[in-house]
């Protein structure tokens, strides 16, 4: 079979989440470089590069326009994407718990994020909707507002396509609105509290559908026709599916950071092992690539198939009923 995967954007999605471990790694060890590149307190705040994830996200669902205009229901496209996300979170979310209650208890550690083990708080971030600010910012594993605004972004995206649909207006008009608004809040109501509009959801709305607008304007100028494959020597092509392996693991790797990262601190307070150091913030970032790549090989992609099963059936079953 041939791996049709492109490199370029698998490439980015590798580089941008090895400088975020780097960065969360250095801000909660208090790591820093008087020599060197600083991915915490340095001239540039690397935080910033998950607004790139969420372009690359809704740079995506371009195509996704006219399949929900012609007729592709809510469920059939947001199921997908909850299954492939949602078991990640819960993971997430329960060994955050657990390394948490192990290193601020036996170990008498503090940590940045939230310290205090919520159960209501760790089942709405696991749901997905730690980040949406109903009342109140519940996100337990922090790193995981990423994924709980991406999750909104879906469901709003989705509803202005649809209404786009009914009611004829173009579609890119009703999907600059989020755009418009993300930076109403960002720089006209920063001390205001809304519900589903807080300053993380306005960066994840700005980049979000920023990315789908962008990747409309390419389409209508450049079009999406697929380009002849040039023949690759098989060294490429294995270095392009390691590649491309490597990336598929990211969201998994990204989500699995704090954890590990607890797991390190634990360590070092048993043995004295040293964390502020370079050497070590790499080890840190080798071990969570493996083992987020061994999670997402070895059981996530095995949950999201056998979820996707029961899914399709039951769609099936449904469409065979009407």
């Amino acid at each position: 079979m041939e791996y049709k995967r492109k490199a370029l954007p698998d490439v980015i999605k590798i580089i941008c989440t090895v400088c975020i471990l780097f960065h969360h790694y250095q801000q909660l060890t208090g790591t820093f470089f008087y020599r060197g590149l600083n991915f915490y307190g340095g001239r540039f705040y690397f935080g910033y590069l998950v607004e790139l994830f969420f372009i690359m996200s809704g740079w995506v669902m371009v195509s996704y326009i006219e399949k929900i205009k012609d007729k592709m229901s809510f469920p059939a496209f947001f199921s997908k994407r909850a299954i492939r996300l949602l078991p990640s979170m819960i993971v997430s979310t329960i060994l955050y718990d657990i390394f948490l209650y192990i290193f601020t208890n036996s170990c008498h550690g503090t940590i940045r994020y939230p310290q205090k083990i919520d159960i209501f708080g760790s089942i709405i971030t696991s749901l997905g909707m730690g980040s949406w600010c109903i009342t109140k910012d519940y996100e337990i594993n922090t790193i995981n507002w990423y994924v709980s605004v991406l999750l909104l972004c879906y469901i709003i995206f989705y509803i202005l396509v649809f209404i786009s649909k009914k009611t004829k207006i173009p579609a890119p008009i009703l999907l600059s609105i989020p755009i418009i608004a993300g930076v109403i809040r960002t720089y006209g109501m920063e001390y205001s509290f809304l519900p589903f509009f807080s300053p993380r959801i306005a960066r994840g709305y700005i980049h979000f559908f920023g990315g789908l607008l962008l990747g409309i304007i390419f389409v209508s100028l450049f079009g999406n026709k697929k380009k002849k494959e040039k023949e690759e020597n098989k060294s490429a092509s294995v270095i392009k599916k390691i590649i491309g392996n490597l990336s598929e693991a990211t969201l998994d790797v990204y989500l699995l950071q704090l954890p590990i990262l607890l797991c390190f601190f634990i360590f070092s307070y048993y043995t004295g092992f040293k964390l502020v150091s370079g050497k070590t913030m790499l080890l840190y970032t080798a071990v969570t690539f493996l083992i987020g790549c061994l999670y997402h090989f070895l059981i996530g992609k095995r949950i999201y198939a056998l979820l996707l099963g029961i899914v399709q059936k039951k769609g099936k079953a449904k469409n065979r009923a009407q």
